[in-house]
């Protein structure tokens, strides 16, 4: 279906995978053509900025690649001229710190999110999933690409060819958070996605955003005390990592497959959004700390009993929990454990009324 509607609306354009195929425009891009550029998935003015050259990011399979080496094929003009102003701006903003980055028109950042997004599938469907087999089986096969389709045709607004109606609040959601920053260059970054829905979260800085690409504004007006507080704190590392799995739990246990009209034209394509379903379901506590728990990398038993999660941003009757720095450590209500950044600390070395 993704290619059909590629084909029937874009006619030029289209969703190809490999290693000789943009992956924006799908134009054909072998090795020595002169129109042939690789794009950072994370562009090289955020890997300077925050130092992150010779860090790593953690693939599908839990192996490591360094974020210098995440880089996608992608053509000249889709690099160079559609792309690069929307980078422009983004740059600008995230300099200027979070009050310029929540004024950024919401395509440029649906555009820019969406593109790293993608990007990074693209590139895992490149790596083969085993080491000694380069030709065989891919950590993200073709198949998981095209299930994310409609996705790649909206990331054709980049290059004028695709609008949305009405134009906000757009394809997506935006959450933002003000967060702790610090001198030291490995705190100020943190990436998360999940393959399955399309949304992420990444922090740079004192700039925290969660973003679901494809939800069309409807998490936007949920009401939740714990996201609610963290709204008017500065976020630990460890508490951004909250919000995220907060909102990536309801995310999951709420998510419809909307269909949409599309009306094809000279000059774009535009798709008709319609009336926006209610962001509610379920909310079953021991799942809830499953999932946080694997966002804090620690055994779900360490912050689950009895029925009750353990929160960082603040307590059952709702007191916040402000911290100073990134400093501090979290650790699990439930044994000696130290959470997401604090993980793998040797905890012995903090006293057992250590701030929580």
């Amino acid at each position: 279906m993704g290619k059909d509607l590629h084909q029937r609306f874009l006619m030029g354009r289209s969703q190809e995978f490999g290693p000789d195929r943009c992956f924006i425009c799908g134009v054909h891009i072998p090795v020595g053509s002169e129109v042939r550029t690789r794009e950072h998935v994370f562009p090289k003015w955020l890997l300077r900025e925050l130092n992150l050259w010779d860090k790593a990011v953690v693939q599908v399979d839990g192996e490591l690649l360094a974020y210098r080496r995440l880089t996608v094929p992608c053509c000249q003009r889709c690099n160079g001229t559609d792309l690069s102003e929307i980078e422009k701006r983004v740059k600008e903003a995230f300099r200027e710190g979070l009050q310029a980055v929540e004024r950024l028109d919401r395509r440029d950042l649906f555009l820019w999110l969406g593109k790293i997004y993608y990007g990074l599938v693209y590139r895992e469907s490149l790596q083969p999933r085993f080491v000694r087999e380069q030709q065989g089986e891919r950590l993200v096969p073709d198949e998981h690409l095209r299930s994310i389709s409609f996705h790649h045709f909206l990331l054709q607004a980049s290059a004028g060819l695709v609008d949305w109606v009405p134009e906000t609040p757009g394809p997506a959601s935006f959450h933002f958070f003000e967060c702790l920053d610090d001198e030291d260059p490995g705190r100020r970054f943190d990436y998360m996605d999940d393959l399955f829905i399309p949304m992420l979260g990444i922090r740079m800085g004192s700039v925290g955003i969660v973003c679901v690409l494809q939800d069309w504004g409807r998490s936007e007006g949920v009401q939740q005390p714990h996201l609610e507080a963290a709204r008017t704190m500065r976020l630990h590392p460890t508490q951004f990592r909250e919000v995220y799995g907060r909102l990536n739990y309801m995310t999951r246990v709420s998510w419809r497959n909307k269909a949409h009209t599309i009306v094809g034209g000279k000059a774009k394509v535009t798709v008709f959004v319609g009336p926006s379903d209610d962001f509610s379901g379920r909310f079953v506590v021991e799942e809830f700390a499953q999932l946080m728990a694997s966002h804090w990398e620690v055994p779900k038993d360490a912050i689950y009993k009895d029925g009750f999660t353990y929160s960082t941003i603040c307590d059952i009757s709702g007191v916040r929990n402000s911290v100073a720095d990134h400093d501090v450590v979290f650790v699990a209500p439930h044994g000696q454990t130290g959470l997401w950044p604090a993980h793998r600390v040797d905890l012995r070395a903090f006293s057992s009324d250590s701030d929580e």
